[in-house]
């Protein structure tokens, strides 16, 4: 356990975690090149559109339920280039959005993320900037959030029926309903996160996707690691280099969820 990263519910963060967190999102979101933020987010929708959803990606003719692998190795991707960029100590991992929890059913969005400014200076967790030049049209500004009722946000009722079903299947599909359901909710009428080609700017996204990545973590606990139809393993999570096979533990990938309240 000591030499995993450790992803933590983002309300928990302390301070000096936090303060490291912000530094590493700041430090990747000034940078150009394949290092950076913008490649990052380039790599979800706009302009080169791999990720997963609903069983498709653009420019693929195969038909298959990818949305948990790809987007497990996207955030492994993604987590390892913001350490990078991160101080030495404390060594964060992507902080996980828990928005059934009563904190995110009074106030929704966590405060690390929903506050414009900290310490006097802008918060690179609040926003980012998107630079699609090769987009139609293209984009040069800033994400915008339009966050809903926080009372409409799933429950943990939901997320223990969610965890109850056996089949992989069922679970992906009902889990990526609740997953678009929080997109448009972040969004709302406008907002980045409401747009696919767009989401994977707004800082939200990260532990909007960590949150999902540790249900799924947490009914292969309950379920099975491999609980997964055979034919996809040896499928290629492009453009990483890892297939399906490669992403079953997390473990294996250097990562662990902090203990959950979410009963198994």
């Amino acid at each position: 356990m000591a030499s995993l990263i450790v992803r933590k519910n983002a309300d928990n963060l302390d301070a000096t975690e936090l303060q490291a967190l912000r530094a590493g999102y700041k430090a990747a979101q000034a940078i150009s090149d394949n290092r950076g933020y913008n490649h990052f987010a380039g790599i979800h929708g706009i302009p080169n559109w791999f990720c997963w959803h609903h069983d498709h990606t653009t420019g693929s003719n195969v038909n298959a339920k990818l949305f948990l692998p790809w987007h497990r190795a996207y955030l492994l991707s993604f987590e390892r280039a913001i350490r990078d960029q991160s101080p030495p100590t404390p060594k964060v991992g992507l902080p996980w959005w828990d928005w059934t929890s009563a904190l995110s059913h009074a106030h929704g969005v966590p405060n690390a993320f929903s506050a414009a400014s900290a310490g006097g200076q802008p918060n690179p967790l609040f926003r980012g900037h998107i630079a699609a030049p090769t987009a139609t049209p293209p984009l040069n500004r800033m994400t915008k959030r339009f966050p809903g009722n926080p009372a409409q946000l799933p429950t943990t009722s939901q997320v223990a029926s969610l965890l109850n079903l056996s089949q992989f299947n069922d679970f992906s599909n009902q889990l990526e309903d609740i997953h678009d359901q929080i997109h448009g909710w972040t969004g709302g009428p406008g907002g980045d996160m409401s747009i696919l080609a767009t989401a994977a700017w707004d800082p939200i996204f990260y532990s909007h996707h960590c949150m999902i990545d540790r249900l799924w973590y947490q009914w292969q606990l309950k379920h099975g690691v491999n609980n997964i139809p055979s034919n996809l393993l040896p499928l290629v999570l492009t453009p990483f280099s890892m297939t399906v096979q490669d992403v079953l533990s997390i473990n294996a990938l250097g990562y662990e969820y902090a203990v959950s309240l979410v009963k198994l």
